[in-house]
């Protein structure tokens, strides 16, 4: 990736940052960390960049057909999984994926659960810098999840404070656990 788009990309949020894949975000609520930071739930899960691994780990599929289909197929796809692809939102074009949520059940209006999620995602795409440049020195990948679990809605300031609060949180439990990812 070029170094002009890189810093393009420091303060936005696009597509590629969202968490979107269901594989992904099942792994990330089945099997993540979890943490609270009130007013957030906060889940988070270092995936490993292969991502066969995590979507086809059942072992290699057999193909039971023609030979010489076989072949061409082997040389067109990866020989351990033919016929499957990894969905494109689950490629990882930077090294966190960020999903946000905020609960139907305590706020009943979708303008306020909006204007909540906007924020959360406004907050973080401002402090995502040094959480990113950590995870790439380390050569990680990271899914997180933040779920917002408060009644009242907060100001600007304190879901900013708050998500600051957390990532270097996670920050400090990737750092904890080991010193690379790979």
């Amino acid at each position: 990736m070029a170094e002009h788009s890189s810093k393009q990309k420091l303060h936005s949020f696009s597509k590629d940052e969202r968490l979107c894949n269901f594989t992904l975000k099942k792994i990330l609520f089945n099997r993540g960390e979890q943490f609270g930071e009130h007013p957030f739930r906060v889940y988070w899960k270092i995936i490993n960049p292969n991502l066969e691994e995590v979507f086809f780990g059942e072992g290699p599929v057999s193909f039971l057909g023609n030979k010489e289909m076989q072949n061409d197929l082997l040389k067109i796809q990866n020989p351990s999984f033919p016929l499957k692809k990894i969905p494109a939102n689950a490629v990882f074009s930077s090294p966190a994926k960020c999903l946000t949520g905020v609960s139907s059940k305590v706020h009943k209006s979708a303008v306020q659960r909006n204007k909540i999620k906007r924020l959360i995602k406004e907050a973080y795409r401002n402090n995502k810098q040094s959480f990113y440049s950590f995870l790439s020195e380390r050569n990680c990948f990271c899914i997180i999840g933040i779920i917002y679990i408060a009644r009242p809605v907060l100001s600007y300031q304190d879901i900013e404070a708050k998500i600051v609060v957390s990532l270097q949180k996670i920050v400090q439990k990737i750092s904890e656990q080991q010193g690379t990812c790979d």
